[in-house]
This record gives structure tokens, C-alpha cells and sequence, in this order.
């Protein structure tokens, strides 16, 4: 599919909408015009747990998300998003305030080692750090919340701003409940604008006999095209984890396309309803994921270090029949956009669509860009490991540099080598100090906002045992890691 050819996106993004340049110089996206005189609505949906690369509309050979690959053909798909952290909780905090881990000040799931540690661990709204349902509440846009797991319950701060909430009563729930709690609070909600959230954890595992249910357990069996998938990215014949057997990579791989089959297919009813001609016209609709999943990538079963099959997500955003210009930037997008970027950039590029439904003083905490913008030019995409990991990452449009807490930093030439196998960073080594100076660069400027963020924070809650409990059910382990605990990346990929 053919990537987008930015002159023509740009010229069409300009008749989409229209954006003020007066708060430039002061937040990193520009402050849209006034609000429209019928306004719109915003959905975003993130898919926890969702490798890209196991899309149908990303070009995967199986058939595992109908739903979301006829959904693609009506939206813009970003083919090289990249999550911040691939941990659930800060993950989905720096979605919705638009800054990294280090500023918001999360940088694990809230599975700690002290009380006072579990105190410090929620979001705190300060008077310089909103999240997206803050913002809209304060504008009088009706906000509903719709959590499937324990990483991102009440407990966690990621409630703040929704007037209507709903979450599990354990620790996880099946998609298909969060979303009828998700329809019926549509239905009852008669203001316009609205926002709606709604997370499904579906494809995250632990995987037993009972789950996924036993039609999707067994849909999958691997044949060749598995067999020739797993070969190129170089998978282990037999992986383990913390919490998995050695088994066969293949049984691994087969259980999790079950699973996001079985994800895709509870998504349906609320696609179907925002699918209406009504909603259509008026709502944006976004849908992405916190993170992916290793699957025994770099032998490495579950998530939480900094491969890009752990940190690349979908990204889909369906605009507006209404807005003026979308059939324009159809056409202008109808391959792909694929320049690098973060889903920090995910909120500042909707609300640059959606003009007037969030104050222009939330646009000062941005530190994501509105990437539809004609001035948009692709910059270093950075991404870290939970703090006892000790990795960080930063991608460019050619490159990937990984840096561990002991010995010189990775370097990976993304062009002729997609997944990760060969460190080049003796054959480049001024790319790799630039690189590394850049990371390193973006690591200070993110703490220095993180002091002014904390001024004046709201206090954490006390300790909740029970979360801690729930989170270890679903194979989160104690201490700030969380899940499992791999060695820093090998010099050699981490390929056998």
C-alpha cells in the first residue's frame, strides 16, 4: 500500500481545518480556532496488549481483526506508532496528558515495593498537568470511562475527569461487558459533545483452558506462513516465562491471534454503533493500543522492555463525515502515513480536528505534536523499560538506538533491518553518539518538567492491597518491573 505523499495531505489537512498560530511559540501544537457551531464528539479506544503487526490491515497473512481491518478502510491508519512505555498504566496516562513517563511521573504498573511507593504511584492532576477528561470536563463535554483491568482502575488516577465510570469488580472483565456498559452509557447520555473512553483487555493474557473461550483457543494451528513469520523475525523454536512453560513459539503465537480474534469480535457492537450515520458525521473516532507483546521476539515472552515489537501500536483514526474537507484528506491519505510517532502525538492531532472543546491552556502541557499538521516534521520517537530495566529507545525515520544500563548503546538500521537482528553501531558510531545524546537530551528535559508538574500535585490515595492482589492475578509480579524480568537487549539482537 502506497505511503501518503505529505504535500497532498497537507494541502487537503488545510481545508480540514483551521489553526490558529497565536500560542505557538509557548506549546508545541497550535491552538485550534474557536468552536465550530455544531460541535463534535471524540472516541478513543485503546486495545490493551495489540502487537500492530498481528493486523490484518497491517499487513498480517492471518485473518484476525475483520472488525478493525474494515474500520482502516474508512480511517487514517499510522503504520509506525510507538507507545512511550510498554506498561499499562503509565502507558495509557501519557496518552491522555500528551507527555512522557518521566513528566506524569508513572513509569510502572502500580505494582510496588513500599507504601509509600504505592501512594506516590497514581496520576496527581496539578495546575500545569491535565488529562484529555479533565480538560473536556471543565468545557462541559459529557466524559464516560470503560475499563476492562486492574492497570488502569480508579485506584490508578486514570478515572480523574469522567462523569460516568465503570470498571471490573476483580480483576479483569471481558470485553463484551465493558462495552454494554460503554452503549448503555451512550444511550443515556443526550449531551452533545460527548467523550467516550473504552479499554479492552481481551488480548492480554494470562491464557488458561478457559480462556479465550474454546472456539478461539483453538482457531489458529501453525502451518508454513507461521512457520516462515516466525523464521524472519528469527523466534526461538521454544520460549518460557515467568509465568509459561517451555512451550512451542508456535503455540504461543496461535493462542494470541485466538485472542485477538477474540478481541476484534467483542469490538464489533461498539463499532456497529458509532458506525451510524449520526455518529459518523459528528465523531472522531481513535483507536490505538497502550503496547504490544514479545511473543518470544528477542526471547522475550511478554512485554515491558523496548523492541519495537513491544512498543509499536496501531493507530487508526476515523474523522468526522461532517468536517469540512475529510473527503479531501481521504483521498490525500488512501495508503499509509508512515513517518515515526508517538502516542503522546495522539490527543493534541484529534483535538487539532476538533476545534473549541478543550480550553487553549491545555495545550500548553502538550509535549505531543499534531502530526497532520502541514509544519509536522518527523522527529526522534522516545521510549523506556520500567526503571529497574534501566532501557531506553529512541527511533528516527532510519534508525532505532537502545541503550541498557551497562555497556554502549544499540544501534539498528530500521531500513534494511525491520526487526531488530543486527546492532550496527561499530560500523555508525556518529550516528550512534548523536543518537545517544539526543535520548539522553530528551531523558533531562522530561524530568525538569516533571519538578514544574509536581508543584502544587494533589496527593496520592493510601494503598489499596486489593489492586495489588488483582494485578498479580493477571501475572504482574511484585516490584516496580512488573511481569517478568529479561536481560538487557543482546549485542546481537537477542536472535538465536
Amino acid at each position: 500500500m502506497k505511503s501518503v505523499h505529505r504535500r497532498a495531505l497537507a494541502a487537503a489537512l488545510a481545508a480540514a481545518a483551521a489553526l490558529s498560530c497565536a500560542s505557538r511559540a509557548r506549546s508545541p501544537v497550535a491552538a485550534p480556532a474557536a468552536r465550530a457551531e455544531a460541535p463534535f464528539n471524540l472516541v478513543i479506544v485503546t486495545l490493551d496488549t495489540l502487537r500492530a503487526d498481528h493486523l490484518g490491515c497491517y499487513g498480517y497473512f492471518r485473518d484476525t481483526t475483520p472488525h478493525l481491518d474494515a474500520l482502516s478502510k474508512e480511517s487514517l491508519r499510522f503504520t509506525r506508532c510507538y507507545a512511550p512505555i510498554a506498561h499499562t498504566t503509565p502507558s495509557h496516562a501519557s496518552l491522555f496528558t500528551s507527555v512522557y513517563p518521566f513528566e506524569h511521573g508513572i513509569t510502572a504498573n502500580t505494582v510496588l515495593q513500599s507504601e509509600d511507593r504505592q501512594r506516590e504511584a497514581a496520576f496527581r492532576p496539578s495546575p500545569t498537568l491535565q488529562t484529555l477528561a479533565q480538560a473536556l470536563q471543565a468545557k462541559g463535554v459529557a466524559t464516560g470511562g470503560f475499563v476492562s483491568a486492574a492497570p488502569v482502575k480508579r485506584i490508578t488516577g486514570l478515572a480523574a475527569g469522567f462523569d460516568g465510570w465503570s470498571e471490573p469488580a476483580e480483576h479483569r472483565r471481558p470485553g463484551h461487558e465493558t462495552i454494554a456498559d460503554a452503549l448503555a452509557w451512550l444511550d443515556a447520555t443526550r449531551a452533545r459533545p460527548f467523550f467516550l473512553w473504552v479499554h479492552l483487555f481481551d488480548a492480554h493474557g494470562p491464557f488458561d483452558a478457559d480462556y479465550p473461550p474454546a472456539e478461539y483457543r483453538t482457531r489458529y494451528q501453525a502451518g508454513e506462513a507461521l512457520k516462515q513469520w516466525l523464521a524472519e523475525r528469527r523466534f526461538p523454536a521454544r520460549i518460557s516465562g515467568v509465568n509459561t512453560d517451555e512451550t512451542d513459539t508456535t503455540n504461543v503465537v496461535d493462542l494470541y491471534d485466538g485472542a485477538v480474534r477474540y478481541l476484534d469480535d467483542q469490538l464489533a457492537p461498539l463499532l456497529e454503533r458509532l458506525g451510524t450515520p449520526e455518529m459518523r458525521a459528528s465523531t472522531l473516532l481513535v483507536v490505538t493500543a497502550d503496547h504490544g507483546q514479545g511473543l518470544g521476539q528477542h526471547d522475550f515472552l511478554a512485554h515491558g522492555i523496548v523492541w519495537s515489537e513491544q512498543l509499536a501500536v496501531p493507530l487508526l483514526m476515523r474523522l468526522p463525515t461532517r468536517l469540512e474537507g475529510v473527503k479531501q484528506l481521504a483521498a490525500a491519505a488512501a495508503g499509509a502515513i508512515d513517518a515515526p510517532l508517538s502516542t503522546i502525538d495522539v490527543v493534541p492531532t484529534a483535538l487539532a480536528r476538533l476545534p473549541g472543546l478543550v480550553d487553549d491552556s491545555f495545550f500548553h502541557q502538550l509535549r505531543g505534536v499534531d502530526v497532520l499538521a502541514e509544519a509536522f516534521t518527523p522527529r526522534g520517537v522516545f521510549g523506556m523499560a520500567p526503571l529497574t530495566r534501566g532501557l531506553l529507545a529512541y527511533t528516527t525515520t532510519h534508525w532505532r538506538l537502545i541503550r541498557g544500563k551497562e555497556g554502549a548503546p544499540q544501534l539498528y538500521d530500521l531500513e534494511r533491518d525491520p526487526y531488530e537482528l543486527e546492532d550496527v553501531a561499530a560500523r555508525h558510531p556518529e550516528i550512534a553518539a548523536r543518537l545517544d545524546r539526543a535520548l539522553l537530551a530528551e531523558v533531562e528535559r522530561q524530568k525538569r518538567r516533571e519538578a514544574i508538574h509536581a508543584q502544587g500535585a494533589e496527593e496520592g490515595g493510601a494503598p489499596d492491597p486489593k489492586h495489588l492482589e488483582e494485578l498479580e492475578k493477571l501475572g504482574y509480579t511484585s516490584g516496580e518491573g512488573a511481569e517478568t524480568s529479561p536481560p538487557a537487549p543482546k549485542k546481537d539482537g537477542g536472535a538465536r
